[in-house]
């Protein structure tokens, strides 16, 4: 009898981690906003702390606009919600928990925002699997989602089209030398910062930018936006459709 109770428990070990590997990666809840015409490209657009992917589908309609676009998918990812510490662990949308606002030598959640890191991934080969090949992707994101569009330019494993950093400092570096892979080291990073962001200083934006040519990155671009606060300008987005004119064009 224990025999067979035995040989009956091992089965069921091995069953469940069977179906383990053969299940399909969590993903995220998105709005996807198809491409008006044949899809070759595709951009991933990461929202910032307590804001959701809706708050950012107007870059789809203006990108849209234009026939050079067109060709583009874009997906908007919603993040989990969860205790902020930083507001008396209230529940907030979040991709990491923030314990000091805008202070990149304050404690970081490595293990939520690398964990967040993943979930990109999966999304980016969402794309892969649906026929975009990685080096038509642009990950892209404003604040703490452009945290995580940096994430990208550091770990994943394939060639990207490029990166966008919308008002975004990197401090999550004890996570680097186990993480860190090359084969973006050429990829193009746009980030854009404006000098009065009363959120994360434009130091600790001119430090991070810094930080990535130092690790290797051959192409980082860095712009300034006199008068801009945390959030978008025209300028800046002018200067984003120009970096998605070179690093996306039609097929």
């Amino acid at each position: 009898m224990w025999a067979y109770l035995t040989t009956a428990i091992v089965a069921f070990i091995l069953a469940v981690t069977v179906s383990n590997m053969n299940r399909e990666p969590e993903m995220l809840p998105v709005i996807r906003i198809a491409a008006p015409l044949k899809a070759t490209a595709s951009m991933i657009i990461i929202h910032g702390l307590g804001d959701s992917g809706a708050g950012w589908t107007f870059m789809a309609d203006e990108f849209h606009k234009h026939e050079e676009f067109k060709h583009i998918n874009f997906i908007f990812p919603n993040a989990p919600t969860g205790p902020l510490y930083v507001n008396g662990n209230q529940p907030i949308a979040r991709w990491f928990n923030i314990f000091e606002f805008g202070n990149p030598y304050a404690q970081q959640d490595e293990e939520g925002y690398w964990s967040s890191c993943k979930k990109m991934e999966n999304l980016i080969n969402q794309e892969v699997k649906n026929g975009i090949p990685s080096e038509r992707v642009i990950v892209g994101g404003f604040s703490q989602g452009a945290v995580l569009s940096l994430g990208m330019a550091i770990s994943y494993n394939k060639k990207l089209a490029g990166i966008l950093n919308m008002s975004g400092i990197f401090a999550m570096k004890k996570g680097i030398p186990s993480r860190i892979k090359t084969v973006n080291f050429d990829t193009p990073i746009f980030h854009g910062h404006g000098d009065i962001d009363p959120v994360f200083n434009i130091v600790f934006a001119r430090q991070t930018a810094e930080y990535f040519k130092a690790l290797g990155f051959k192409d980082y671009q860095f712009h300034e936006y006199i008068g801009m606060v945390h959030q978008t300008c025209p300028d800046e987005m002018n200067d984003i459709e120009n970096f998605v004119r070179k690093a996306l064009p039609p097929q």
